[in-house]
């Protein structure tokens, strides 16, 4: 093996690159081409709003978006790189909108993942040699979890490109430590720095990788490592095309660590300068010892925690970032909802390594002894490349520790190490001597059969069970179901567009901060939780409140209109408070808004953890024939639980008389939209569950699920939810609710609606109608209002000649006591917020 050119380890990487076509585009491919050309999860439809603006733009492109977090608008930290990237490869193919860009989209994070085998590749072999680098680009083209998730078809995000760029400016500075004053040197140092430069364009953040570059250049100081005067020449020529790379780019937002701004270009002048002072610090300092009586190292530490509080108070941008550290790594409240800010280690509260094994495979497990390795090894030899690159591993295993997000970084990680530990078994098992032909060397013990067989184990051990995780990983990545699709489709074609389809794509002019945008046209608002907000935008073209940024989610305890506290609250009045700040004229809701995601909103909302557990109370299970509702202590011995139920003040939220009771009894929202229920219950129907009713093909399939450690599916819920109110709550509101699962969405207009009021004889008065949806499904709309001094008023939110498909298809009923009348009114009469007389005497 170690005879084996260049261009052989070249032609070997062919390996990793058709595993990585496997499993990042052939595998998940009917997933992706499917109904219409999909895109994962959220922030790649943000792309690709910011993409089509851009070729319709072209050169220029959007960084401040008063179409998202409306009303206020937003800089948008999605870098350049990507966007013009993707841009530039979509005008050359000729598909500049819609399912033809997607299609062409959809291949970049593909190339992503295999060009990062190279970089990889390329890492590895700057530390640990060109056999240790061909393992480690194996590997990594086979790692499942996050890093394969977003270099798959589909997910064209910024966070390979991350991966890339980091692996490739590392590998340029581990080759600049060699301290080589040549052309070869200065090259390493130019293109290390244009690297260093890209990467800060795929991530506006990514500029704290100057902080490791000079903690190495830090601690090889303070541990008396000898470092080549050439080294700090290179590093500041590094720094110094770093900046050149990232100035056309620095002055698209005010000062921040997120957005693209000076601060960037400060800090990498600040790095700039810093490798000056470490230098002649370095150099110099002994000639100084006569006039100072602290040790060299007594006195850098002093000057690094100056230095600091110096750039902090020049740029207090700096020690905001530096202070939200303590948040990446503990996060708190509503962030503890959000999937990839979880705890990497922790599932389900408690310590475990299952999420190891899920996002690296078997290649964690040989990385962090390899780690150890280093470690001693650096200890025994003080050599700067292990120091360089155990700083690398150990800062993002820290930030790993805080966030699960930051497994597709340490991926490259697990797999350099991982290939470094392999290679060094090969070496130390005979393996290699045995491929070069070698039986027995004098001076040399002979091959040993046996270890080569416990090598090759190992190595068994080690790829193959990472492989299989990440076949299985392969075969599609989490995003929009159709029944989304269509919903966000309707909304782009049956809602008022006042110039929302010109207005896309348009450059726009930032706004001020903590202000309201000033629009060119009347606009208005959509609701819905914080997940959807970039489909809202790009499919449905449409201004989105609140946005995957964790934008407009808003809370009660600093009384901040968003919507968390909309969909939450248990007041319509304080709901249209919200409505009324941010200009809400559409709500979208989801049945996973309804079920799992509620605790995340009432978290958000209320601030903590368990301050949103009130809105949950005992548990429903089955047992025995009998689906009961109790306590822990209340369940028989040998019961199914099915699920936490929900407290009668989840009822009374907005979230669940929108979804759960389909906007019944409420006055200013009315349901214009619901799409078809999932696929999975629909499946259901259609099988030989259909003759069951609702109720038992929940129960069954509850059953089912539960004897694998799973919950009901999201319809299953609905219909168990529905039967907790039926059972407990339904004769305290009246409202009536049928056992079925509906629409997996479901969109409602907000209006002023029409007030009816005049004199009654009784203590309430009940007003009903019969909707009917544009699936077919009816259900009845109930409000009842009490009698106050003879005198009775209700807001009614639907009329009789809407252009919308789904409405009432019965007059409203107005009983009070014996006396019934009916009503039916118009559009206009709603819309207007007209006020009628109707005495019920």
């Amino acid at each position: 093996m170690r005879k084996l050119g260049r261009k052989l380890y070249l032609l070997i990487l062919v390996i990793p690159v058709l595993l990585a076509v496997q499993l990042r585009i052939l595998n998940p491919w009917n997933s992706v081409f499917t109904f219409t050309v999909l895109l994962y999860e959220n922030d790649p439809w943000y792309y690709y709003r910011l993409i089509e603006n851009c070729i319709h733009n072209f050169p220029s492109r959007i960084w401040f978006d008063p179409m998202t977090q409306y009303p206020f608008g937003t800089y948008t930290h999605f870098g350049p790189f990507l966007v013009y990237l993707s841009a530039v490869i979509a005008m050359l193919a000729g598909a500049t909108s819609g399912e033809a860009l997607r299609s062409v989209l959809v291949f970049i994070p593909a190339f992503g993942g295999i060009m990062t085998i190279f970089a990889v590749f390329f890492l590895a072999r700057s530390v640990f040699g060109e056999r240790a680098a061909f393992i480690s680009a194996l590997l990594i083209s086979i790692i499942p979890g996050q890093f394969l998730q977003r270099s798959m078809l589909g997910f064209n995000d910024h966070h390979v490109w991350e991966v890339f760029w980091i692996c490739i400016s590392l590998a340029f500075f581990i080759l600049i430590l060699e301290g080589e004053w040549n052309r070869r040197g200065i090259l390493c140092a130019i293109f290390g720095g244009i690297s260093f430069g890209l990467y800060i364009l795929s991530w506006a953040a990514a500029f704290a990788f100057g902080l490791l570059i000079l903690s190495v250049l830090v601690f090889a100081i303070l541990l008396k490592i000898r470092i080549p005067e050439n080294v700090f020449k290179l590093t500041i020529i590094y720094f110094f095309l770093a900046i050149l790379t990232y100035l056309p780019f620095s002055f698209n937002a005010p000062n921040s660590p997120v957005w693209y701004s000076p601060m960037q270009l400060s800090m990498l002048a600040f790095y700039a300068v810093s490798t000056f002072f470490l230098w002649q610090f370095d150099s110099n300092y002994e000639k100084l010892r006569r006039f100072v009586r602290i040790g060299k190292e007594t006195a850098l530490s002093i000057f690094v925690i100056l230095g600091l509080i110096l750039i902090s108070y020049i740029f207090p941008e700096f020690s905001l970032t530096v202070g939200s550290i303590s948040g990446y790594l503990q996060p708190r409240g509503g962030a503890l909802t959000i999937g990839e800010v979880y705890p990497f280690f922790y599932l389900g509260g408690s310590f475990s390594l299952a999420p190891a094994l899920l996002h690296f495979g078997i290649t964690f497990f040989f990385a962090v002894p390899a780690i150890l390795y280093i470690f001693y090894r650096f200890y025994r030899a003080k050599d700067l490349k292990d120091l360089t690159i155990l700083l690398w591993a150990l800062a993002l295993f820290v930030a790993l520790w805080g966030q699960n997000r930051f497994a597709y970084y340490f991926a490259a990680v697990c797999a350099v190490y991982a290939g470094f530990a392999l290679d060094l078994i090969f070496e130390k098992m005979h393996v290699y001597r045995l491929v070069g032909g070698e039986r027995s060397v004098k001076g040399k013990r002979s091959v040993s059969k046996f270890r080569v067989a416990i090598a090759i184990l190992l190595a068994f051990i080690l790829i193959y069970p990472t492989y299989r995780i990440a076949e299985i990983q392969s075969s599609g990545g989490g995003g929009i179901n159709k029944q989304w699709y269509d919903a966000m489709v309707w909304l782009r074609n049956k809602t008022p567009d006042n110039g929302y389809e010109e207005y896309y794509y348009q450059l726009y002019p930032p706004g001020k901060p903590g202000e309201k945008y000033s629009y060119p046209f009347e606009t208005y608002g959509v609701i819905s939780w914080w997940d959807y907000g970039h489909w809202i935008l790009a499919i449905g073209k449409r201004m989105a409140v609140a946005n995957p940024f964790q934008q407009g989610i808003g809370n009660f305890y600093d009384k901040i209109p968003g919507a968390a506290p909309f969909f939450v609250t248990d007041n319509e009045s304080y709901a249209e408070w919200v409505a009324d700040e941010l200009n809400v004229r559409y709500v979208v809701s989801d049945i996973e808004m309804a079920t799992g995601k509620f605790f995340a909103m009432a978290t958000w909302a209320e601030g903590d953890l368990p301050l949103a557990e009130k809105y949950y109370d005992g548990y429903l299970f089955y047992s025995q024939g009998y689906l009961g509702v109790g306590s822990p202590y209340q369940i028989p011995p040998g019961s199914i639980v099915f699920m936490v139920t929900p407290s009668e003040l989840y009822y009374n939220t907005m979230e669940a008389k929108l979804h759960i009771l389909d906007g019944s009894g409420l006055s200013h929202y009315r349901m214009v939209y619901e799409s078809e229920p999932s696929g999975e219950w629909s499946n259901y129907l259609s099988s030989s569950f259909g003759q069951l009713d609702p109720l038992q093909i929940a129960v069954q399939e509850s059953v089912s699920r539960a004897n694998y450690g799973l919950s009901p599916s999201f319809s299953a819920q609905e219909v168990l939810i529905k039967f907790v109110y039926k059972n407990l709550y339904q004769n305290r509101t009246g409202i009536p609710v049928e056992l079925n699962a509906t629409g997996y969405v479901k969109i409602f207009e907000r209006v002023k609606g029409i007030t009816v009021k005049g004199k009654a004889n009784s203590e309430f008065v009940e007003v009903n109608a019969t909707i009917k949806t544009n699936q077919g499904r009816t259900f009845e709309y109930y409000k009842k209002v009490d009698v106050i001094n003879g005198v009775y008023e209700v807001t009614l939110p639907y009329s009789h000649d809407s252009s919308y498909e789904t409405g009432p298809i019965t007059p409203y009923s107005f009983r009070a006591g014996n006396i019934t009348k009916t009503l039916t009114v118009s559009e206009d009469q709603v819309l207007r917020g007209e006020v009628l007389e109707l005495d019920l005497i």
